[in-house]
């Protein structure tokens, strides 16, 4: 794929189902990648702080996944430094291991407070209502929120 604006150029994986939307996609993902890292890096500070667990685990899931693309990305490159491909392997691992920790924090909480998310909680109703107020920084800076 290459970028009709810079020139980019990068190849990215397609098969008999993908769009020509998901090829975009896939490119975008791996020119941003150091962005995003960065960004979700700064971002989880404030979920540790805000014991936001459910967003936190998100957000180390992407992590790994960044980390793995990255690995990917080095490899495919002419003079490979096995060292540096390593070392975001290292990272992926660690992140997918914070998640499980966080998703196992989320249910311990979820357990003190009574909040239950099995299948059949979902279709009852509860007698426990939690409501959060969501702040404007909170919103843009929500991983899931578009920039430009």
């Amino acid at each position: 794929m290459k970028c009709g604006n810079c020139d980019l150029t990068k190849e990215v994986l397609v098969n008999s189902i993908s769009e020509p939307v998901d090829a975009f996609g896939d490119f975008i993902d791996v020119y941003y990648a150091d962005q995003e890292l960065q960004r979700l890096e700064k971002r989880i500070q404030k979920l540790k702080v805000d014991h936001e667990w459910g967003e936190l685990a998100l957000a180390y899931s992407i992590l790994s996944d960044l980390c793995k693309t990255k690995a990917a990305i080095l490899l495919d490159e002419e003079n490979v430094n096995l060292d540096e491909v390593n070392d975001w392997k290292a990272k992926a691992e660690e992140f997918k291991r914070l998640e499980k920790d966080t998703l196992l924090k989320l249910d311990t909480e979820e357990l003190d407070r009574g909040v239950r998310t099995d299948e059949e909680s979902l279709f009852t109703e509860s007698d426990t209502k939690i409501k959060k107020e969501r702040k404007i920084e909170d919103i843009f800076d929500d991983p899931g929120f578009l920039e430009f």
